[in-house]
């Protein structure tokens, strides 16, 4: 048996920078970290005695005789795409919903790809995982969306990643001192809105509006310079707060439906309570509200959105990663 553990991710800065309809002529960029949020999948060979050849259980159990049964398409298309034929028994558990705007689809991709890899004995690494994912999920599955979520989940930790036509995905790591991390990570509080519902609709408009968004795409693309700026500097921190509330503002203008009332109005009772800024980490108006707050204004905020469930987190610094493996 072999078990992969695969980290969630916030993203801050320069969503929406990172699809290929944009990047590919301008070059775009994104800020974000992993957090200590994972997905587990595990990957069991199935013996011969069952009636089917390969069982999967997620939200609901599939019993099937060939991969291309599958009705779940990321687990059908992992399969298909590494030529996985033998008899298998993969299992999926989550410590947060899936389709909230946390990177799920891609950080279950991501682990299911290094579990199997695994179980074949094969030696892979962050980028060639990141890689095949983007190819599982965009081109064999049709899934609309950017590459970050691919690359949180392979590399882990606090990144920028940089997309270019010409060169591709580039990750690197702002030189930013431990205690300054731990001072925004301080700061930071994520609220669940609820409703796990896809949000493939309005990322397809979004990426087809990409021509009449490029000037709000730019400027997005601006922020995550002046955000990385900050994190590097000795400045205070509550800069970076203001800069996430511009970034919201900018978003929600990338196409309908991003945002609704419910939202809306729970991040004005946050801004009025004493919030610097904050988004909505997904589309939709599902998923996960989050906000930069000083710590004395805190637990204001907290009464303020007492109708919410807060989720604490804190910055993760792996990626994926195998924990467990048989050795017989």
């Amino acid at each position: 048996m072999i078990i992969s553990r695969t980290p969630f991710r916030v993203s801050f800065f320069g969503g929406g920078t990172d699809f290929p309809e944009y990047y590919t002529e301008h070059g775009g960029a994104t800020l974000l970290s992993t957090i200590d949020r994972y997905c587990y999948i595990s990957v069991h060979e199935l013996s011969p005695f069952f009636t089917y050849r390969f069982r999967a259980s997620y939200a609901r159990t599939e019993l099937v005789q060939q991969p291309e049964e599958f009705q779940h398409p990321l687990i059908r298309e992992c399969l298909r795409y590494l030529g996985i034929r033998d008899g298998l028994e993969i299992a999926h558990v989550s410590d947060l919903p899936g389709r909230t705007g946390l990177g799920t689809s891609s950080a279950f991709t991501v682990g299911l790809l290094h579990a199997l890899h695994a179980f074949r004995d094969d030696k892979i690494q962050a980028e060639e995982l990141a890689r095949e994912a983007i190819v599982v999920e965009r081109e064999r599955v049709g899934d609309a969306g950017g590459h970050q979520d691919q690359y949180a989940a392979a590399y882990g930790g606090f990144i920028r990643l940089d997309c270019s036509g010409s060169k591709g995905v580039e990750v690197r790591r702002p030189r930013i001192t431990a205690d300054r991390l731990r001072e925004l990570e301080q700061r930071l509080l994520m609220f669940y809105i609820g409703s796990e519902l896809s949000a493939q609709t309005i990322l397809q408009n979004q990426r087809k509006r990409t021509t009449q968004n490029m000037t709000t795409l730019d400027a997005m693309r601006n922020l995550v310079d002046k955000a990385e700026r900050i994190l590097e500097s000795t400045d205070d921190l509550g800069g970076w707060g203001d800069l996430l509330h511009e970034s919201w503002t900018q978003k929600k203008s990338l196409a309908s439906g991003i945002s609704n009332s419910m939202v809306d109005d729970a991040y004005a009772a946050a801004r009025k309570a004493g919030a610097h800024g904050g988004k909505l980490l997904g589309a939709g108006g599902r998923g996960f509200l989050l906000f930069y707050i000083e710590p004395d204004q805190q637990d204001t905020v907290r009464a303020a959105l007492h109708t919410l469930l807060e989720v604490p987190f804190r910055f993760g610094h792996e990626g994926s990663r195998i924990i467990f493996r048989t050795t017989d």
